[in-house]
């Protein structure tokens, strides 16, 4: 009889276990910041496809470098496409070596224009937070590599706050 009872304990101490780890990954969960923005590129002169690449590398190590600054803890994943008649360029960092991997799949050598989307995902600060911290850095990199843009929509949730999930 006493088995049975220690049987039904390790039953508890399961459940519990399972409870406490649901929490724990809600609470994981809860802490990603997570931003998006679409932006429009157009230039009539055209920008060849090496200063696209090197544009988009340091734009991705610098976002990365900045969410870390603010705060961050855990690069979750800030990936990136570039979309044009040429094809695509997508790139992404997983973790805060800033590290940025590329796939380049465009066929054409100089780019005219096209919309690149950025999906920042990090750890340990808000969306506010990962927002300001990627529009911080997109004027002065656009402006280093002569590449013309436009804002087209930026996605963030704005209801997050230590207030709500205390």
């Amino acid at each position: 009889m006493s088995q049975d009872h220690d049987d039904d304990h390790d039953h508890d101490d399961d459940h519990d276990d399972y409870e406490t780890l649901h929490l724990e990954m809600h609470r994981a969960v809860d802490e990603l910041g997570k931003y998006a923005i679409d932006m429009e590129i157009v230039s009539k002169k055209g920008i060849p496809k090496d200063t696209i690449k090197k544009f988009i590398e340091s734009l991705m190590i610098h976002v990365t470098k900045n969410c870390m600054a603010k705060g961050a803890d855990l690069i979750g994943h800030i990936k990136s496409i570039l979309l044009c008649d040429g094809g695509n360029i997508m790139s992404s960092v997983i973790d805060d070596s800033a590290k940025v991997k590329m796939k380049d799949a465009m066929t054409s050598d100089t780019i005219f224009g096209g919309k690149f989307t950025m999906h920042v995902i990090v750890h340990g600060i808000w969306d506010d937070k990962v927002r300001e911290a990627v529009l911080e850095v997109l004027p002065g990199e656009f402006k280093k590599w002569d590449v013309p843009y436009k804002v087209v929509a930026d996605y963030y949730e704005t209801e997050k706050s230590a207030a709500h999930h205390g």
